[in-house]
């Protein structure tokens, strides 16, 4: 029942993933969080769902990099803290 769940989500990502690549046409997309602070073997399942998720009829899209960002759920913390750091070294605060 648990992979269902994540199943459901990784889903749910591939198309959101979908949407934004239309609008913005990046070169890769990134996924972090809880869910890919895991084993290898569900990163990769979890990954290889994701991209299921994305319409297959876009075949720009076939090979576009799915990356998992290290750090989890604090990238977004360690981010805020090194754009903080670089301002503080701009700034001379």
């Amino acid at each position: 029942m648990c992979r269902e769940i994540f199943q459901v989500q990784a889903r749910a990502l591939g198309l959101f993933f979908d949407e934004m690549i239309n609008v913005f046409d990046p070169a890769a997309v990134f996924v972090g969080g809880g869910a890919v602070e895991t084993g290898e073997a569900f990163r990769s399942w979890f990954v290889a769902e994701i991209r299921a998720g994305m319409p297959g009829q876009r075949e720009e899209q076939a090979d576009l990099p799915i990356h998992v960002i290290r750090d989890g759920d604090s990238a977004g913390a360690r981010g805020a803290a090194l754009d903080a750091a670089r301002l503080v070294r701009e700034q001379g605060l």
